[in-house]
Order: C-alpha cells, then structure tokens, then sequence
C-alpha cells in the first residue's frame, strides 16, 4: 500500500470527479423526433443517468458545468484482494468470496516468490510460451496443474469436450495467435475420461440451444465411428473410447485449417532454421481417476495422406518458390 494514498481512497477521489461523458449508439429521441448521432450531446455514464440525463418532459438534458469533468489523468491500481480479505473477514457472501480468493493468491504469490524470485518480472515482460494447450472446461483438468507448468508456459484455450470446430471464432482466434504470432511449437488436444459434454451428446437427448448445437459435432465424431463404438460392449469402456476418438478426430481437424497447414509448409521449407514442421500436433487423454496424463498412438502421416486431395491448402514448394522470387 502507498503511504500518501490508499488505492481505496484514491479511487474513491477519482470516481467523484469522473466525467459526465460517453457514446450515443445510433439516434436519440427528443420531443418526439429523433436526432441524428451527430446533433446529440454526450451520454452521462450509466451511475449518473438518471439524475442527468432525461429531463421531466423527456428528451436529453445538458449536463450542468459542474458535472463536465475533465477525465482523470492517471491510472488507479485496484485494490489487492488480500488487502480487501483483512478488512471483509465474516462479510456477507460476496465479500467472503473476495476474502477467499484474495488469501489464496496471497499464499500462491509468495510460494511463486521463493521458488521462482525472477518470474513475475519475466511474464510482465511478456509472453512467449512454446506450447498451444486446447482442452476441456471441465474443472478437474486445467493444463497448467497436470504438468506442473509456471505462468508463462502454456497457451491456453478451453471448452466443452475440447472440440475443434472450424466455425468457432474464439478457438479459431486463439489458433492463430498462438501460431502466427505466439509461434508455439506443439499444439495439445488434450480430452479426459468422465467427459460430461460427451456423455450428453451420447445420450440422445435435445439438451436445447446452445447446448445442442454444440453438441451436435460431437455426435458427428459418434456417427463416424459407430461401427467401432456398437462393437464395445461395456458402456463405460465405449465412452472412454469415444473420448479418444473425439481427441484424435479434434487433431485432424486442426490440420485442415489454413493457420496449421500454412505454418508447417513454412517451416518444413526451411530446414536450415527448424528440424521440422511446425507446430508438431499431440493428442492426449487424462484419467482423473488416477490424474495419468495418456499419449495416444495416432498416425497423422497415415491420415494426411490419405485426406490430402481432399484438405490440402498449402505445401513447401509454396514457400520454397516464394523465397526464389523474393531473392530474384
């Protein structure tokens, strides 16, 4: 804590002068007309509307001059939730949530401190970590606790029954950050036994949008592989097939995207910069019945060559006639 100021005070201080300014989004109303974006004065901040914004006969009402502030000119540093935790001990529950986790990151930072003194310096650095981790939301899986990695070290992105589909924003958005930009050299699919989001789309219920529309490219792993899954007799030994299944199927998909297929035809042109084709590809399965972190046996080279008129969008000579022309 600074001795001139508490961040508590500080904000506080701050938070009284803050201007009654914002954006208009689209038209406004007043007197019954509507005004274009550009004939509308500024919104107050949401706290603030109702006491500035709308006069007693409707329409938009200037701000007085008092409360037209200028903005504050610095930042203000959050409170530390440990510092929070020794003032909101037996709050009620939002306050003893706070406290909670404000004494858990207290013990964490100061374990990380004494084993690793230079890391936080490090990571606020920036990042540059080696490996893409995709897996399940599930709480008992999180990457970073099965291999015991440091902040810093893996990339991560979660979600149900750690599915790579084409369409996904959010996971097509992490992809290529993490291999344009990030340049990692191993992505991981990993999934788990016990998978909740497989289960359901096993079960043959509509579990309703969005739920069901998610779920419905898992049962296209089901439907693709439905003579070897009806083969298994035991239902918990076929699901923890499927589970496998739906790994291997979520590394091919990730090999029919331009980001992989771009990144490994660039690097494989170069051996005189990378031993191989980047990034390397891993399927990987976790038992958190016994927390063993399973490889799985997959022959990519089988599945790309047997798919490669069908997926293929780039290969070395694209980059290798590329590098010609730019030195020509």
């Amino acid at each position: 804590m600074r001795a001139s100021l508490s961040a508590v005070g500080r904000r506080a201080a701050v938070r009284t002068r803050w201007p009654t300014q914002g954006v208009i989004l689209g038209g406004a109303t007043s007197g019954g007309a509507i005004l274009p974006r550009s004939a509308v004065a500024p919104r107050a901040p949401v706290w603030q509307a109702a006491t500035c914004c709308f006069s007693e006969g409707g329409g938009y009402k200037q701000p007085e001059p008092e409360q037209s502030q200028s903005l504050p000119d610095s930042w203000v540093e959050p409170d530390a939730l440990w510092d929070f935790a020794e003032a909101h001990m037996g709050e009620p529950a939002d306050e003893a949530f706070e406290a909670e986790f404000g004494k858990r990151n207290q013990r964490w930072r100061k374990r990380v401190l004494k084993e690793s003194p230079e890391l936080f310096d490090s990571i606020g650095a920036g990042q540059a970590p080696k490996y893409f981790w995709i897996g399940c939301c599930d709480s008992r899986v999180a990457a970073e606790t099965m291999i015991e990695a440091k902040p810093g070290e893996i990339f991560v992105h979660r979600n149900i029954a750690n599915m790579v589909v084409s369409t996904d924003t959010n996971l097509r958005a992490a992809l290529k950050f993490a291999v344009e930009y990030l340049r990692v050299q191993h992505i991981i699919v990993c999934g788990h036994y016990d998978c909740g989001g497989l289960k359901a789309a096993a079960s043959k219920n509509d579990h309703s949008a969005p739920l069901e529309n998610w779920l419905t490219n898992i049962r296209d792993v089901v439907r693709l592989h439905q003579e070897e899954l009806e083969a298994i007799v035991i239902p918990a030994e076929r699901h923890k097939r499927l589970v496998e299944l739906n790994i291997i199927e979520q590394c091919l998909n990730l090999f029919k995207t331009g980001d992989i297929q771009r990144r490994r035809a660039e690097t494989g042109s170069r051996p005189d910069q990378y031993e191989c084709a980047l990034p390397r590809i891993h399927g990987m399965v976790f038992d958190p019945a016994d927390g063993i972190l399973r490889k799985l046996p997959i022959d990519f080279k089988h599945y790309l060559k047997k798919y490669k008129n069908v997926y293929q969008m780039y290969d070395a000579a694209d980059f290798q006639s590329s590098d010609a022309g730019a030195g020509a």
